[in-house]
């Protein structure tokens, strides 16, 4: 079985016991597979790579400092609903920096979000009153699971501190 990698922001437990129960109900796929988070790379190197792809990682963040995260409002795209940063560019700067040296992974137009729901018409989620969480982002997770298997969540590999 081949497994692959993702590379995330895990929000603290606040945030992940806000997000469970919409995450449970509204994007059960990805609430089986992985902890509510930040995508910045998915997929990213094959899990074999990981380790490897950690100095490089390392490097990088060392070149961040860690940064503050507020969430306290809900965006929408067209098929999901989602908490946003109110500062989103420490994220957006993070994966700019990241991108430069895995370009075979990264997003054009990168919009650091937290997802709560997929529908097809997202206005039909019920959401509570927006939430207010500020957090430290001291690290990124590379974790690693199997696409075929959909029982199996992915398990955190590597945590790789910021600055």
């Amino acid at each position: 079985m081949e497994l692959e990698s993702a590379l995330l922001i895990i929000p603290p437990k606040p945030v992940q016991a806000f997000a469970y129960p919409l995450r449970e109900e509204y994007d059960p796929d990805s609430f089986a597979k992985v902890p509510a988070h930040f995508t910045i790379f998915f997929p990213f190197v094959p899990a074999e790579q990981s380790n490897e792809a950690a100095d490089a990682l390392g490097s990088i963040c060392a070149q961040h400092s860690p940064f503050v995260v507020t969430l306290e409002r809900y965006g929408r795209f067209e098929d999901v609903v989602f908490l946003e940063p109110s500062d989103p560019e420490p994220m957006i700067a993070l994966h700019r920096s990241l991108a430069e040296v895995y370009p075979d992974y990264a997003r054009e137009n990168y919009h650091p979000h937290l997802t709560l729901g997929r529908a097809k018409d997202p206005s039909r989620i019920q959401l509570p009153n927006p939430p207010s969480f500020t957090f430290p982002v001291d690290s990124i997770r590379i974790y690693v699971g199997s696409p075929e298997d959909q029982t199996a969540p992915y398990i955190p590999r590597l945590t790789i501190p910021l600055g």
